[in-house]
């Protein structure tokens, strides 16, 4: 009799786990499956797991160059040596005497992701927003701070699917995105551009800065030394982002 009332309890107990892994999996299944793939795509780009800090030093350099302009737009920089400008097909080059190099990308070659999405296939439109609302972002500076801040470290097995399935849409398109090679992201906000820096000049040998001014157009700046890493100054690059703007307003 002990036999049959030890088996008739392991019996209730093995059905009462089947119930609670069958509720677990109905429940929170898709959750599970995600968190286990978001770290693995982290272990293979680690950048994933980079989400925008504040700016380590908002100090800027003294301008040295201040008649410095691309497309429409104006901007200073801290080096010395008047600069050879190239233009090329999407982008101007600088290339300073001392070493610095920046490209400026032409902003009309700067995909809008916001628009093209909402002026594309209205069933993908409609699936985006099923996962983001309505509407989708009001602009890719908004796309770009939302993509940026995903982290896999906060996908987990016991939050909600709607929530799942937005972190893990945000990644893929980070993943899709890029980080540049960079060891940081910084965001960026001056008076008249906001955006994010990829990339920390004491460590990184190229930095780019993904701008944003107030009427939705982009700005992307690559900025490197032939010298190598540590060799440009965060205050140097502030130079050049803090004084960027239309010539216009000049």
């Amino acid at each position: 009799m002990a036999e049959k009332s030890e088996s008739a309890r392991t019996t209730i107990i093995l059905a009462v786990v089947c119930v609670a892994v069958g509720i677990f999996a109905l429940s929170y299944g898709l959750q599970a499956l995600t968190c286990v793939e978001v770290r693995r795509w982290a272990s293979a780009n680690p950048y994933l797991n980079l989400t925008p800090q504040a700016m380590p030093s908002t100090a800027v350099s003294t301008a040295q160059e201040t008649n410095l302009s691309a497309y429409g737009m104006s901007f200073a920089a801290p080096w010395k040596g008047a600069a050879a400008q190239r233009q090329n097909a999407g982008n101007t080059e600088f290339d300073f005497k001392q070493g610095p190099f920046l490209i400026f990308f032409d902003p009309d070659t700067q995909k809008n992701i916001v628009e093209g999405i909402e002026d594309g296939d209205p069933q993908l439109l409609d699936r985006y927003k099923a996962v983001f609302g309505d509407p989708l972002f009001p602009s890719d500076y908004d796309l770009y701070t939302a993509v940026y801040g995903a982290s896999p470290s906060e996908v987990t097995p016991f939050m909600s699917r709607a929530n799942v399935i937005r972190d893990s849409t945000l990644l893929q398109w980070k993943l899709g995105f890029g980080a540049y090679g960079a060891s940081a992201i910084f965001a960026i906000q001056t008076q008249t551009m906001r955006g994010l820096q990829f990339g920390d000049p004491s460590r990184d040998r190229v930095v780019v800065e993904q701008l944003f001014d107030n009427h939705k157009r982009q700005y992307k700046l690559l900025i490197t030394s032939k010298a190598g890493p540590g060799t440009i100054l965060q205050a140097d690059i502030n130079c050049v982002v803090d004084s960027l703007q239309s010539e216009a307003a000049r």
